[in-house]
C-alpha cells in the first residue's frame, strides 16, 4: 500500500471561469469565459519555449496580413512494375518488335519523340509549360529528368490527383441528377495523365518500352500512317 508520500496524484485541472452558479444549485455557461484558463496560459506559453529551445520565432501578428496556403497533398508517382518495363513484340496489332530490330536507334528514338508529341498534343497535355519545354528539349535529344518535386514531377502527381478526384465526382448513370463531372471530362483527364505516363516512361525508361506505351495510347486513327512519316524524317 502506497504510502502519503509516494502516492501518485492525479493532474489537475484549473477551475473553469465559463460557468456560474444559479439558484437552486445549477450551473451555467456564462459566455466569454475561459473553459481550462491554465490551459490557455500553457498555449500562450508554448510559442516562448520554442524559440527559446529551438530558436523558432513564431509571432502570431505577422499572420495576420497574410492569407494561409492550402495544404495540397500530391500523391506520390509509383514506381514502373517490372510487367511495365519488358518489351512486347506486337501493340495493337502493329509489329513492334520488327520496328525495334530494323529501325536505327536514333531514328526510333526520333520517330517515338515525334509520336510522343503527337499524343500531347491530342491530349491537351501539351498546353503546360513544363510539359512543352521536356518536349523541346527530347527533340533536341538533349537530357531530360523528372527531379523529385521539380515542375514536371508536380505536374504529373498534379494530374494523378486530378483524375482520382475526377473518379470520385462522377455520378452512376441510373442518378438522375448530374454529377459535377461528367464521365466526357474523366475520360479527358485520364487521357492526359495517360500520356504523362508515356512521358514518363520516355525519360525513364529504353525507348521500345516507350514505343510501346505511346503507340498504345495514340488517339488518332491515322497514327500509322504518321508513324511512318516520323521515321522518314527522323
Amino acid at each position: 500500500m502506497p504510502t502519503a508520500s509516494s502516492a501518485v496524484l492525479p493532474p489537475q485541472r484549473p477551475p473553469r471561469t465559463d460557468q456560474v452558479r444559479l439558484p437552486g444549485g445549477q450551473f451555467a455557461q456564462r459566455l466569454g469565459g475561459d473553459p481550462w484558463p491554465g490551459s490557455t496560459a500553457a498555449y500562450a506559453r508554448l510559442p516562448g519555449g520554442f524559440a527559446e529551445d529551438f530558436g523558432i520565432a513564431y509571432r502570431p501578428g505577422d499572420d495576420t496580413a497574410t492569407e494561409l496556403s492550402g495544404a495540397l497533398l500530391l500523391p506520390v508517382l509509383d514506381d514502373f512494375h517490372e510487367h511495365e518495363c519488358r518489351t512486347v513484340a506486337r501493340v495493337r496489332d502493329f509489329d513492334l518488335a520488327g520496328l525495334v530490330e530494323g529501325a536505327p536507334a536514333e531514328q526510333l528514338r526520333g520517330a517515338v519523340a515525334a509520336q510522343l508529341a503527337r499524343l500531347a498534343a491530342e491530349t491537351h497535355l501539351d498546353t503546360y509549360a513544363e510539359v512543352t519545354q521536356a518536349l523541346d528539349r527530347i527533340r533536341s535529344q538533349e537530357t531530360v529528368r523528372l527531379v523529385p518535386d521539380g515542375p514536371l514531377d508536380l505536374r504529373m502527381r498534379t494530374l494523378a490527383a486530378e483524375v482520382r478526384a475526377a473518379r470520385q465526382s462522377v455520378q452512376p448513370a441510373w442518378r438522375d441528377a448530374a454529377g459535377p463531372v461528367t464521365q466526357q471530362d474523366l475520360d479527358a483527364w485520364s487521357a492526359r495523365q495517360g500520356a504523362a505516363h508515356a512521358l514518363r516512361a520516355f525519360i525513364q525508361l529504353t525507348v521500345p518500352v516507350a514505343a510501346q506505351k505511346v503507340l498504345h495510347r495514340r488517339m488518332s486513327v491515322h497514327w500509322r500512317a504518321e508513324l511512318a512519316a516520323d521515321l522518314e524524317a527522323a
